[in-house]
């Protein structure tokens, strides 16, 4: 059984179809990319995903439980964490503070110490910052941020919307070389990007969406760069 199941989900946001007959999965021990251009539908999708959007119909499954009725924080007290676009950190709250506030749910709370010292294994330029002001970090230290706040809610999968926006080359290697030990660990992964070369070297599975819709899929090595083009572009 696959630990994320999303069939045949159509989304509106009035009279627009953000997303049509949407079906995808992801398994267990996988990266999987979601790629698109601007105004594909990924951000839809996520946050419909996370429980911030109801779909029209359709369903949504994680672990074998129907989620798309659950509010954002049932859902991530099930185990599935989302790191937003753009970080969205607590600006005047400190690194240790922000961090713990991904441990709010009741069995995070628990091991809260184990999965803060993970958290500073993982990134320790945040153990060096952790008495710093969120507002005082680079882009990349924000980001960083953003995933171990994720990772202390201990979730089992695990999304990265746009991880590397905005970031420089060597930041962004930096942070795909944290997302390859994030699976390691144990975790399944989906990435949500622009990134198309990246992402889909470091993906087991693809889907390309475009205008709403999947337009390509199935393991990145068997994709040729014509039928990207094609399904990321629409041409």
């Amino acid at each position: 059984m696959a630990m994320l199941e999303v069939k045949n989900l159509n989304v509106y946001y009035g009279g627009f179809q953000a997303l049509s007959d949407i079906t995808l999965s992801v398994e267990r021990d996988q990266i999987v990319s979601i790629l698109g251009s601007n105004g594909a539908g990924k951000s839809t999708l996520l946050k419909t995903i996370s429980g911030l959007l109801k779909p029209s119909t359709g369903s949504i499954h994680f672990n074998g439980e129907k989620i798309d009725p659950l509010g954002p924080h049932d859902i991530v007290k099930l185990g599935l964490a989302l790191v937003p676009e753009g970080r969205k950190i607590f600006s005047t709250l400190t690194v240790l503070e922000n961090l713990l506030i991904g441990s709010y749910s009741p069995g995070a709370r628990r091991t809260k110490d184990e999965q803060l010292e993970n958290v500073f294994e993982l990134f320790p330029r945040l153990a060096e910052r952790k008495g710093q002001l969120g507002s005082t970090l680079s882009g990349g230290e924000q980001q960083m941020l953003a995933i171990g706040r994720a990772l202390m809610s201990q979730p089992r999968l695990i999304i990265f919307d746009e991880i590397s926006l905005g970031l420089s080359p060597v930041m962004v290697k930096h942070l795909y070389h944290a997302v390859n030990r994030i699976k390691q660990k144990g975790m399944v992964v989906v990435l949500v990007e622009q990134d198309v070369k990246r992402s889909l070297k470091t993906a087991d599975f693809a889907y390309i969406l475009q205008e709403g819709k999947i337009r390509l899929k199935g393991n990145p090595k068997d994709f040729t760069e014509e039928e990207v083009k094609k399904a990321y572009f629409g041409l």
